[in-house]
């Protein structure tokens, strides 16, 4: 099949940490977010290092996604008060993928290569698993 053959399809989906992550670790220049298993009934997010297990579910009403509105017109200081930001709806959706924070890996020694595992500043793990078998190390949410 060709490039032209296939159809794109789009989804906005709201992802709840559930106050997790706090906003200093976002507000990084460049956070690391890697999110692996879409498509999958319990994906798995990495941010910072810090790792994440979701189980998808629908939200109690709808979850609107906002964007700062550079086109905005300027506000009249008689009848409104000064804001200075303005924000307009770019999507929304009722889908929401609820994570929580999971432990993966071996702790890897101060001594071994760390030329495989990052920096040595912190405790890091060795993460040797796919998708499947990381998945299988844990219970299921609905056991929990």
């Amino acid at each position: 099949m060709s490039d032209s053959e296939y159809e794109e399809e789009e989804f906005l989906v709201f992802a709840d940490f559930n106050n997790q992550l706090s906003t200093t670790e976002l507000a990084k220049e460049k956070p690391s977010i890697k999110i692996i298993g879409l498509d999958e009934k319990e994906p798995l997010a990495e941010i910072n290092g810090n790792m994440f297990r979701g189980t998808y579910d629908f939200a109690m009403g709808t979850e609107v996604f906002l964007e700062k509105d550079l086109n905005a017109p300027p506000s009249d200081p008689l009848f409104e008060a000064v804001c200075r930001q303005k924000y307009k709806v770019f999507g929304k959706t009722n889908k929401v993928i609820n994570f929580q924070r999971i432990y993966v890996g071996k702790p890897v020694s101060s001594d071994e290569n760390m030329d495989e595992v990052g920096q040595q500043d912190d405790e890091h793990f060795k993460l040797n698993m796919t998708y499947e078998e990381i998945i299988k190390q844990f219970p299921s949410m609905k056991d929990l």
